[in-house]
C-alpha cells in the first residue's frame, strides 16, 4: 500500500478523501495524519465520517494512523474520533532525557543513520515534548545532510532561524552565566533576521519554568500542578535554579517584560533592551538597569 503523510493543520477534506481513496496502483493507502489537536472543525467532521463508514468495512479501505501530540489540547477530538469507532492507543509521554535519545536514535535508525549526543541533546531540549516534530526534524535531517552521524553543527545550521533554537541557545548561554556568549549568539540570530521579542520570549519562558520549580521544590506546589509533569525538563529548570532567590527571579521576569514593551514600542532599542535581559539573566537578577531597576 501507499504511504502518504499529511498534517491537520494544512489538510482540507478534498486532500483527506483524494488520499484514502483508491488509485491505479492501489486499492488504499496508509495515511498518517499528524498534529490531530490542530485539526479545523471541518477536516474533523470528515475524518469522524470516514471512522463511521470504516466500521462497515473490512477490506479496500484506507488505513488511517492519526497522532495527537501530548498535553491537553486535542483531548476533545480524540474523545470525537473514539466515540466514532476509533481505536485509540496511548503512547507514553517521552519524560527523560534517556527517553528523548532513544526515540531519537530509533528515528534515525529508519533512514540508516545515527545522531551525536551533542545534537540529540539540542533538538530534544528545544523540543521537548513534540514528538512528531522531533521525528519530523529526524527524517528532514537525513535528507538534508549527507553527514553520519549528523553533528550539532548541522542540527543548529537547520534550525538557525527557528526562535526556539535561538532562543534555546542564548538562554542555556545565559543562565550558565556566559554572558558573552548569550550577546554573540542574540548578535548573530538577529543578524540573520530573527526577531529579538522571539528570542526574548524564550527567556521568559524558561524563567517562568525555573520560578515553578522553585515553588515545588518549596512545597508551595506539587510538580502536577505546575504543570512540569516532563522530569527531564523538571530536572534542567531544577539545575537553573542554583543561584536565584525569589527577588532575582521577579526582577529578571520583570526585564523580560520591559523587554517585551522595547520590542513593541515605536521608540524602544529591542537589542539594547535584550543585552540588558540577558546580563540581568547571567547575574541572576542582581544587575541594575537605570530607569529599570530600583
Amino acid at each position: 500500500m501507499e504511504r502518504i503523510e499529511m498534517d491537520a493543520a494544512h489538510t482540507d477534506a478534498y486532500g483527506f478523501m483524494e488520499a484514502v481513496s483508491p488509485s491505479l496502483l492501489s486499492d488504499g493507502a496508509i495515511v498518517r495524519v499528524d498534529n490531530l489537536e490542530n485539526s479545523t472543525d471541518d477536516f474533523l467532521k470528515i475524518l469522524e465520517k470516514y471512522t463511521e463508514d470504516h466500521k462497515q468495512r473490512s477490506i479496500g479501505d484506507s488505513v488511517v494512523i492519526c497522532r495527537k501530540n501530548a498535553g491537553q489540547k486535542g483531548s476533545g477530538i480524540v474523545n470525537r474520533l473514539k466515540k466514532a469507532g476509533a481505536e485509540i492507543i496511548d503512547i507514553a509521554q517521552l519524560k527523560k532525557e534517556k527517553d528523548y535519545r532513544s526515540f531519537i536514535t530509533g528515528e534515525c535508525e529508519r533512514y540508516g543513520r545515527y545522531m551525536t549526543a551533542d545534537a540529540m541533546t539540542l533538538l530534544s531540549g528545544v523540543l521537548a515534548g513534540k514528538t512528531g516534530e522531533i521525528a519530523a526534524m529526524c527524517k528532514q535531517l537525513c535528507m538534508d545532510f549527507d553527514e553520519n552521524p549528523i553533528t550539532v553543527t548541522s542540527v543548529s545550521q537547520y534550525m538557525v532561524n527557528n526562535p526556539q533554537v535561538s532562543g534555546f541557545e542564548v538562554s542555556d548561554k545565559a543562565m550558565a552565566g556566559n554572558l558573552a556568549g548569550a550577546i554573540v549568539d542574540m548578535r548573530n540570530s538577529v543578524a540573520q533576521g530573527m526577531a529579538p521579542i522571539a528570542i526574548i520570549g524564550v527567556l521568559a519562558s524558561h524563567l517562568r519554568s525555573i520560578a515553578k520549580v522553585a515553588a515545588v521544590e518549596s512545597g508551595q506546589i506539587s510538580q502536577a500542578e505546575a504543570g512540569l509533569t516532563n522530569t527531564w525538563l523538571y530536572n534542567k529548570a531544577k539545575r537553573n535554579l542554583r543561584g536565584w532567590n525569589s527577588a532575582g527571579l521577579a526582577r529578571a521576569i520583570q526585564m523580560c517584560a520591559w523587554a517585551d514593551e522595547q520590542c513593541k514600542s515605536s521608540g524602544g532599542d529591542p537589542v539594547y533592551a535584550l543585552e540588558k535581559t540577558l546580563e540581568c539573566i547571567t547575574t541572576h537578577g542582581t544587575a541594575i538597569v537605570e530607569g529599570m531597576n530600583s
